[in-house]
């Protein structure tokens, strides 16, 4: 388990009112919690202002929105319940009408239901009415501002609390989680139950739709889809996950040597040793006039031809539909800026990957940052 916290931070705001914020990320990789369950009933319209903020801050990141999940929506507003009722600011619960004192975010979430071995984090905020304040003083915050960039969250629940009398009347709590729960739901739907996740590298999607298409005069299936391109996955968001690649989420890695191709410092590695095979992939859906564009590196020991690095589009049976750029063993020095038209696939939802390939010659490695996908 890892964690990443900040102490609190504290401003002076309109009115002269004292706004606090707290902020802990934590991404749980070894245990699942076990609770209850929950069920949001409803969101006021500063929550969904915000998960419009959110989401249009994402976008110009090159991530894809978050969705509100009602079983996170419940651990944030008892949590916002309980620090205006009981006095407290924290994450650490110290007293509570629903929960043990001592109760970290992942054990609220947990106790609600969303037990899942997966990304979680929590930003709290006090004092703010409005979502553009809480969200402004939110992005001016380092820690803050990096989870709500974190390319590992597909899910959110935000609670907005006001309690007149007490100690900073107005409390907010997002929860996020990188599993796609069965209480998700865009805003104005309903839950729509399970989700599909993220597919592993050495796992393509099968395609799915309607049911086949029947002739009319005979009511024989035609052995076509209507509506579907054959081999192409289930649609997906028109936007990168983890862009920055600054974790591992939104990508699906696959090396032959079992390394880590996303690294710790925020780039990916391919190659760098001999007889290598590194393949990373996220499944995209391409709108109208997309356009690629990422960082790359390479670092060489001699100039050889037969190490590669290819930017491929493949559809979901990894056949593949494109090669939109290929790297040889050159070294390039520095960072260099690529940039791909991809409009002639405008529709498709196909996945986007970098593939290397290295001999037993000389070593080359290829580095990869700072993709977006643009409209």
């Amino acid at each position: 388990m890892e964690r990443r916290e900040t102490p609190r931070s504290r401003t002076r705001g309109a009115g002269h009112r004292w706004l606090l914020a707290v902020l802990a990320v934590v991404l749980l990789s070894t245990f699942a919690l076990v609770g209850s369950g929950g069920a949001a009933t409803a969101y006021d319209a500063e929550e969904l202002e915000f998960l419009g903020l959110i989401n249009e801050y994402r976008e110009t990141n090159g991530l894809r929105p978050v969705i509100l999940s009602d079983t996170l929506a419940v651990a944030a507003e008892r949590h916002s319940k309980d620090m205006a009722e009981y006095g407290f600011f924290a994450h650490n619960t110290a007293e509570s009408s629903y929960y043990p004192a001592g109760a970290e975010p992942w054990d609220r979430m947990g106790a609600e239901g969303y037990d899942h071995n997966t990304a979680k984090g929590e930003n709290l905020a006090v004092g703010y009415e409005t979502a553009e304040e809480a969200m402004q003083a939110w992005k001016e915050s380092p820690a803050h501002n990096a989870a709500m960039l974190d390319g590992n969250y597909r899910v959110m629940g935000v609670a907005r609390i006001n309690v007149p009398g007490s100690v900073h009347g107005w409390y907010w709590t997002t929860d996020f989680g990188g599993y796609v729960d069965a209480s998700a739901h865009a805003p104005g739907e309903g839950p729509a139950g399970p989700q599909p996740q993220q597919p592993a590298a050495d796992e393509p999607e099968e395609p799915a739709g309607p049911p086949p298409a029947k002739d009319e005069a005979t009511g024989e299936a035609t052995g076509e889809t209507p509506g579907k391109v054959t081999g192409e996955p289930a649609l997906d968001t028109d936007a990168l996950d983890n862009g920055g690649l600054s974790n591992v989420g939104g990508w699906s890695q696959r090396a032959r040597d079992g390394a880590d191709l996303v690294l710790d410092d925020g780039h990916a590695r391919l190659g760098g040793y001999h007889d290598g095979k590194d393949e990373l992939r996220q499944k995209v859906r391409i709108g109208a006039d997309a356009t690629l564009a990422y960082g790359v590196k390479v670092k060489a020991g001699g100039e050889d031809p037969d190490d590669t690095m290819i930017l491929r589009l493949t559809d979901g049976k990894g056949k593949q539909v494109a090669v939109l750029k290929k790297y040889t063993g050159r070294e390039t020095g520095d960072w260099e800026r690529g940039r791909v038209d991809l409009s002639r696939f405008a529709g498709r939802t196909l996945y986007l990957g970098f593939d290397a390939r290295t001999d037993g010659e000389r070593l080359t490695t290829f580095y990869v940052d700072r993709l977006a996908l643009r409209p």
